[in-house]
């Protein structure tokens, strides 16, 4: 099974996180780094070929926000 590496990168643009993942291919790599980037920005790595950068959401965040201060209802 391929290794990959997916990286968090701080506010500052340095590596703030490394996470080493096994995955069957890139398709299921870049799922499972989406995932990670909920709240910071994540590059997935193969050895020295980048995959991909994946961002926050920022709309998806803020909804969240608004519900836990009760601003906003979940659709029903």
């Amino acid at each position: 099974m391929p290794e990959y590496r997916v990286y968090a990168i701080g506010e500052d643009g340095n590596i703030s996180l490394r996470l080493d993942l096994m995955c069957a291919n890139d398709d299921a790599a870049k799922e499972r780094a989406k995932v990670l980037a909920d709240d910071r920005v994540i590059e997935l790595w193969q050895f020295g070929r980048k995959i991909g950068t994946f961002k926050p959401d920022p709309l998806k965040n803020e909804r969240v926000a608004g519900w836990l201060k009760g601003e906003l209802r979940p659709p029903k």
